[in-house]
């Protein structure tokens, strides 16, 4: 090995990481002569016909190629060798992670005779067995009417890629089976993507975008981090010539269609702006691209929901009825004997509660709802709500390239300022919500250096940073004293945080929309992504060898005020009905913090891959590399975390340098000393979980040639998935002893010891006790998800292609989380006034996060594309595919989805559908200019004035159709203390079908069979009647104490469609110079879509709303909205 690659080799290894420069392009090809023999020595250069830079390399002794690390643009190919006349290829057009196959046939002649030809129309993918999204190009990215010019929404046009579950975790899409949480964002090859939440860090204008690709299946080892797909945008880049966009957009409901629910239009102003320019700043050397974007947005959002009805709010509930949908029995707990259909001494007379015995602050919570306005039906929804939804934001952004020589030097930062207001965070009245401020920034910097045409370098280095803040309307309003209730939040505190002071979260049960902002109001976060890279490329004969390395450290700092004013909780097990509870002030419990913890959280992730593409034969190449990659356990900078150990059965903890300063006295008061220790104790590291080291992730793929239409590939890799940051720091941080959850439970023979007036009584407390600790999997296992595809693509006739694929992949040792202490469901077991025993009795939950499950998806996938020729393409996708899981995110749970585990002791009763899962996708885009005026079919002859009207038009659209994803139905209120289960038994199968003639299925009658499910009954000690939620006697003889029978995601959710659609008509200033009018509408056939919105109960059976999203491009979309364009290019 020379002393140049030795160098190089070293400069690799020693610079910062490798970041996802795949964005690159690279051409290849052999050289041969009419004979078909080879050319070696031959010279191939390639021009940027737009900057003006070229490169050059001499044919190796096989007669091959291979010019990499390209930026994508339009470049000319020229071939010289003595003897033969000189070949050129013009109009070739790279794009992002291209590699593009020119083979070039010289003929005899003299070199001064040159051979031109032009670029092919449509280029197959014959160099590598990855399946990649096809590229969207500027041209395209241009003229599809995208709502919200979001680049996001162009993700949806490939196929494998669906939208999350709606309210899940993790960016808007998930790829190929892999959970929505790991997908990766790439800008110019820099890590996009927020540590904290998973979305994307910043939306770049999509003016400055030069292409985009959704690559879905396995990519090469140059990525890493995570294990779904990977979205890579090319930011442009200036050139010789001067070019720009100004673009204004304007929606007003005055154009609008009404939605579904509402009896008028939902105000919506919406102002969208834009300027891009780029060009040189030195010809042929320093080129510039500047970017401006902002948004102000006004939008009336809409709910459906439940809210006290006008008898219910004066204490009378003669018309209402119990958590199972069934006549209810008010009960007087300070009345003695029973209360049920056969005995009613204990019974409120007719369900009246005398005013008398209202309580004051309950009646004016009750009055704190807003008034019904429509009938209740079968669902119970009475109340439809339109409230103000605010959106401010604007994105500067900035990107330099300068040659260097034979190298290249290049710098591109973004930021966005963005604030909002969101009215039904915490309540889905409209009367809370909150306000957001985020700000966000993306800056990288990158060096090419050109040791020699096959030889190249690349460093990069990145930051990332964001800042948020969040507060409910009411910040900095003393609600407690207001309503009568004591000091929620210490003089001390609220001196020093004055935006504590706020409403309490308050638990309506029953299906009542809740009261508060959030418990977890404000929220306050910090998030810094330092990213280094470095990639060595090699080019040596028939191979084309990368190797890279990459480093991430990311810090999250976070102040955490979680339930610091506290959760009242009502939930019915007093009167049988919650607003019963409510009226008469008698709360199940209510739990705050005390004192708030901060977050100082750190991570390390880092790898290092090898790539070989070997064309191992004219026809063949194959793709071999290995990538080694680590998530470094994280830690927090004061140690203050930790996690359960259910091998010692204790909780460990960091250290306790930094623990409360009681900290001796709580864990007597807790009687927990036994059961916590530091880490030292047990020699386990400051990160209390250890770090998974085995990493070793293989792709192998192949392409290969059957003619010059014909291509056949396929591959197989391993991809280690990524975390959601924020799921371990909310989970090992803030519980014992750092963050100290009081917890005060009412009891049935004094339910006025825990009340609206005496909420925090001595003799009720308990610390951590009784409420949950978390843990994580001491020595877990890096995610890791197992893709594979085979895939034909078939060039045909006119300028199109086909392409056909077969993809699947197992993800293993996924997260998850179940309760490791759930009670036993023996009577032997049970304890009176608790329900049954956990098996560890210092803790009441114990919530695990294990890397326990599993995915399977399988997938068949067709697409048909046009390439852009004279203003004319289209890409049409259809998917048929089914993803399996055990759980579809690590925490939390989307609308209809199903959160922790059903039987801890048996985690396989949750196999199901996943919660993205949609059997059949259907998409298209495409545009298309009208064959009328200058330069065109019809009317090229046309006056000015003539085709100032008749001729420029042009149209284009996009259009989605997914199946209904999955929904569980799960129990109201369940009572697993006393045997109750969270999914119910299934008689039968439940489903309903659409029927026109009665209405619309889950607004005019419920989704499902309300009859096709029955509780799981519960245990009632003899002379007390069920608690809330529960039946103690099955009429289909289901034993008692079960876990259910009805699996997760059994039942279809509703279809979603949309179609959105342009108009528009171009008007030629001058030579380069065009002004564009357009109008765009979005769902135009104003076809409504709905969506679960929260878990499904067999209770209500309604999905629940509309989905409210204005035109969301694979969401569906609202209303009909029209959107008009003024666009102007040079």
């Amino acid at each position: 090995m020379g002393k140049g690659v030795r160098a190089a080799l070293l400069a690799a290894l020693l610079s910062g990481p490798l970041l996802g420069q795949a964005n690159l392009a690279t051409v290849t090809g052999i050289v041969t002569d009419a004979a078909d023999a080879v050319i070696p020595g031959a010279t191939v250069s390639i021009l940027n016909t737009g900057t003006g830079i070229s490169r050059e390399m001499a044919t190796n002794e096989s007669g091959t190629y291979t010019l990499t690390s390209l930026q994508p643009g339009d470049y000319d190919l020229t071939v010289v060798s003595e003897g033969f006349s000189t070949y050129t290829q013009r109009a070739i057009n790279l794009v992002t992670g291209q590699v593009l196959r020119v083979d070039v046939r010289l003929e005899l002649g003299q070199v001064t005779e040159t051979v031109t030809v032009d670029a092919q129309l449509v280029t197959l993918n014959t160099e590598n067995g990855t399946i990649k999204g096809e590229v969207i190009v500027q041209e395209e990215i241009q003229q599809l009417p995208l709502a919200g010019r979001d680049f996001t929404d162009l993700a949806f046009f490939t196929p494998g890629v669906v939208p999350k579950a709606e309210g899940g975790q993790g960016s808007g899409l998930a790829v190929n089976g892999a959970r929505a949480s790991n997908t990766n964002f790439y800008v110019d090859g820099f890590d996009n993507r927020n540590a904290r939440g998973a979305a994307a860090q910043v939306r770049p204008n999509i003016d400055a975008l030069q292409e985009f690709k959704m690559e879905v299946s396995g990519y090469s080892a140059e990525y890493g981090r995570m294990a779904g797909g990977v979205m890579n945008m090319a930011l442009r880049s200036g050139t010789n010539e001067l070019h720009g966009n100004l673009n204004y957009f304007l929606r007003n409901d005055v154009f609008d269609a009404r939605g579904f629910f509402e009896a008028n239009k939902i105000a919506l102003r919406q102002n969208q702006y834009a300027v891009t320019l780029a060009g040189p700043i030195i010809k042929n050397k320093t080129f510039f691209l500047v970017s401006y974007e902002g948004l102000i947005a006004n939008v009336d959002a809409t709910r459906l929901t439940r809210v006290p009805s006008m008898l219910e709010r004066q204490g009378d509930f003669s018309e209402s009825l119990n958590t199972n949908g069934d006549t209810l029995y008010l009960r007087d707990r300070l009345a003695s004997g029973n209360c049920s259909a056969t005995v009613s001494r204990s019974c409120f007379p007719n369900n009246l509660i005398p005013e008398s015995r209202r309580d004051p602050i309950g009646t004016t919570l009750l009055n704190t709802y807003p008034i019904p306005n429509r009938s209740a039906g079968a669902t119970g929804y009475n109340y439809f709500t339109v409230a103000p939804d605010r959106d401010r934001w604007y994105s500067p952004l900035f990107k330099i390239d300068h040659k260097l020589g034979e190298n290249n030097l290049a710098f591109r930062w973004q930021t966005r300022y963005n604030d909002t207001q969101n009215p039904f965070t915490g309540s889905d009245t409209g009367l809370f919500g909150i306000f957001t401020r985020d700000d966000r920034s993306l800056a990288g910097l990158d060096y090419t250096h050109m040791f020699s045409p096959s030889l190249l370098l690349e460093v990069r280095v990145g930051y990332a940073r964001s800042v948020t803040y969040q507060e409910g309307r009411d910040a900095g309003r003393n609600v407690a004293a207001e309503l009568g209730l004591p000091n929620l939040i210490p003089d001390g505190e609220a001196k020093n945080e004055p935006r504590l002071l706020d409403w309490p979260q308050i638990f309506s049960g029953n299906n009542y929309a809740d009261l508060g902002p959030g418990a977890n109001m404000p929220v306050q976060y910090f998030v810094t992504d330092w990213q280094y890279g470095a990639k060595l490329t090699w080019i040596k004969g028939k191979h084309n060898i990368k190797v890279g390395y990459n480093w991430n450290f990311v810090q999250m700092n976070q102040p955490y005020y979680n339930n610091q004013r506290g959760t009242f909780r009502f939930v019915g097990n007093r009167t049988g009905n919650s607003l019963g509870d409510m009226a008469l002030g008698w709360l199940n419990n209510v739990t705050r913090q005390v004192g708030f913890n901060r977050n100082y959280w750190r991570q390390q992730a880092f790898g290092t891959f090898f790539n070989d593409d070997w064309k191992a034969t004219r026809n063949l190449t194959l793709n071999l590399g290995v990538r080694w990659e680590v998530n470094r356990a994280p830690w927090d900078k004061y140690d203050r975390l930790g996690s359960y150990d259910t091998d010692t059965l204790k909780l460990v903890i960091a250290d306790d340098l930094n623990a409360p300063a009681n900290y001796q006295d709580l864990l007597d008061q807790t009687n927990l000393r036994d059961v916590v220790v530091t880490s030292e104790q047990l020699g386990r590291p400051r990160s209390v979980i250890t770090t998974d080291w085995n990493n070793i992730s293989p792709r192998v793929g192949f392409a290969y040639r059957v003619g010059d239409k014909s291509v056949v590939r396929g591959g197989y890799g391993v991809f280690m998935a990524g975390d959601i940051l924020n799921n371990l720091r909310n989970n090992l941080s803030n519980q014992f002893p750092f963050a100290i959850n009081q917890n005060f439970v009412g009891v049935n023979t004094d339910p006025n010891l825990v009340s609206l007036q005496t909420p925090f009584p001595s003799a009720r407390e308990t610390l951590t006790g009784t409420t949950a600790v978390n843990g994580f999997t001491m020595d877990p296992k890096q995610a890791y998800l197992q893709s594979w595809n085979l895939t034909i693509e078939r060039q045909l006739p006119f300028g199109t292609a086909i392409e056909m694929d077969y993809r699947g992949s197992k993800g293993t040792f996924l997260q998850r989380r179940y309760d490791f202490n759930q009670p036993y469901r023996d009577l032997a077991t049970y304890v009176s006034g608790e329900g049954f025993a956990r098996p560890i009795p210092q803790w009441n939950a114990i919530n695990i996060f294990s890397t326990s499950a599993n995915s399977n998806y399988n997938a068949f996938n067709v697409s048909w594309r046009k390439r852009s020729r004279g203003g004319l393409f289209w890409r049409v996708n259809y998917s048929f595919s089914k993803s399996i899981d055990t759980a579809s995110q690590a925490d939390g749970q989307s609308a209809g989805g199903f959160v922790g585990a059903l039987d801890s002791r048996n985690l396989a009763l949750d196999r199901g559908r996943s919660d993205w899962d949609r059997r059949h996708v259907f998409t298209m885009i495409g545009n298309a200019n009208l064959p009328f005026g200058k330069g065109r079919a019809i009317g090229a002859n046309w006056n000015r004035a003539v085709d100032a009207i008749l001729g420029g038009w042009q149209i284009s659209g996009t259009m989605t159709a997914y199946s209904g994803a999955p929904m569980t139905i799960e129990t109201t209120t369940p009572n697993l203390n006393l045997g109750g289960s969270a999914r119910p038994n299934r008689i039968r199968n439940g489903a309903i079908s659409n029927n026109a003639g009665v209405g619309k299925r889950g607004v005019d009658y419920p989704f499902y069979d309300l009859t096709a499910f029955e509780s799981v009954p519960c245990y009632a000690p003899d002379g007390e009647p069920p608690a809330a939620g529960c039946i103690t006697q099955s009429q289909y003889g289901f034993s008692p104490f079960g876990f259910g029978n009805s699996g997760r995601n059994i039942l279809d959710g509703p279809n979603l469609i949309s179609t959105d659609f342009a108009l528009s008509k171009n008007f030629r200033i001058r030579e380069g110079h065009n002004l564009q009018l357009r109008v765009e509408s979005f769902n135009v056939f104003n076809h409504a879509n709905f969506i679960i919105v929260d878990d499904m109960t067999f209770f209500d059976g309604i999905a629940g709303g509309l989905l409210s999203q204005v035109g969301a491009v694979g969401r569906g979309g609202g209303p009909r909205i029209f959107q008009y364009a003024l666009k102007y290019r040079f």
